[in-house]
């Protein structure tokens, strides 16, 4: 038989070597981390359709609904006195003071880049006018939260083009007006490109959603803030790395899609000939063969309170007639979904929604960091390193 008709003895090997790496695989556990405990929390916890924070239920929380409240529960996972809701709100107003010269930065980048990638970039920015870097202490990181909150909403808008040459919006500190808005209807003003000041009702409604999106299951930005803080001692570090992973996945912007698509139908029978069309093609985003998030059904109760006109009523109406076609094929509306329906109801671009839902997200990547450095328990890989087989 001639020999240079056959395989070469190291691709044989080589060969060898693959056929058992894959039925290797194939018996053992091939799944990354799934079904891999790495700890407990009792940040979020779900019952028989109750969704609980730190065991304070979300019915509760929204029942007059304080994004500040929340946010102090999970930080310290107890909810606040009077007292110390005050003095949080006023350590937040009190912060809400940008650096000029973390302005202009912002201020002069490319016209192209897209809102979202503004998110973790403001955060970068911001850590470094940290007053107290060297400090990790747990209220360190508190205050750090609390200030990154207060200025993002300002540093923001800036680098969007909004706060420049608008008298009633300073780039660098509060207006009169903004003062008596609560934080969640401060970031809503600076976002919706209108100087005119948000309703109580819409105020009410921008705190409902940014609670109902401040926690959610182990999503990717959520692990990337426990593995970063788990390793590091620093909460900016965890806080920039989830922002980053956060604005990755939404590369293909869902809450921009949903939001273009309520607000192109004419009418709500607009809506459903689109969806018929579909010829049976899933939706894309939004809707979920399971209806037991109750986050979902109190932002669609929210989304009744925003109804003051015509065109708000028929975005509303569109939204419900797709939701009642899918109801009945046994889809259902996701807290997702619902979310991105209220933001286009609050007048907010909706290539700006995701933004919204990041400076929602940063409070739970915040507390979520702040639980795993207390928890001790390291989510750091380690390999096996073996000497590699010479051909």
């Amino acid at each position: 038989m001639d020999q240079s008709a056959q395989p070469a003895a190291h691709l044989m090997k080589g060969l060898r070597r693959l056929v058992s790496d894959i039925r290797d695989r194939s018996t053992g556990n091939g799944s990354g981390l799934t079904d891999v405990v790495c700890g407990t929390t009792s940040l979020l916890s779900f019952g028989d359709s109750v969704i609980s924070y730190c065991g304070e239920s979300i019915d509760d929380l929204t029942a007059q609904p304080s994004f500040e409240r929340v946010l102090w529960l999970l930080l310290h996972q107890t909810l606040p006195t009077e007292e110390e809701l005050s003095d949080s709100c006023s350590i937040m107003a009190d912060s809400a003071v940008v650096d000029q010269s973390a302005i202009d930065m912002v201020s002069h980048l490319p016209l192209s880049a897209l809102p979202l990638d503004f998110f973790p970039l403001c955060i970068s920015l911001l850590s470094f006018f940290d007053p107290t870097p060297q400090d990790n202490s747990p209220d360190a990181a508190w205050s750090r939260v609390l200030r990154l909150l207060a200025q993002l909403p300002m540093i923001m808008s800036a680098g969007l083009g909004d706060a420049v040459g608008d008298s009633c919006l300073s780039p660098t500190e509060l207006s009169p007006a903004e003062t008596e808005l609560s934080w969640a209807g401060r970031l809503l003003h600076r976002l919706r490109r209108s100087t005119e000041r948000p309703s109580a009702a819409e105020d009410a409604a921008m705190n409902t959603l940014m609670i109902c999106q401040c926690l959610t299951e182990m999503r990717p930005a959520c692990f990337t803030a426990r593995f970063a803080a788990s390793a590091t001692t620093h909460i900016m570090a965890a806080l920039q790395s989830a922002a980053t992973v956060f604005v990755s996945q939404l590369r293909n912007d869902p809450y921009l899609w949903a939001s273009e698509l309520l607000q192109n139908f004419r009418d709500p029978s607009q809506a459903e000939v689109w969806w018929r069309r579909r010829d049976g093609q899933p939706m894309p985003f939004g809707f979920s063969s399971s209806n037991d998030d109750r986050r979902a059904d109190i932002l669609a109760e929210t989304a009744l309170t925003l109804l003051g006109s015509t065109d708000r009523i028929r975005l509303a109406g569109c939204a419900a007639r797709l939701e009642t076609i899918l109801t009945k094929e046994e889809y259902f509306p996701t807290a997702d979904w619902v979310s991105a329906k209220v933001m286009t109801l609050l007048d907010i671009p909706p290539e700006r929604q995701s933004i919204v839902i990041g400076m929602a997200r940063l409070a739970g990547w915040s507390a979520q960091a702040i639980e795993q450095q207390a928890s001790g328990l390291s989510l750091l890989p380690r390999l096996n390193y073996g000497e590699a087989e010479m051909p």
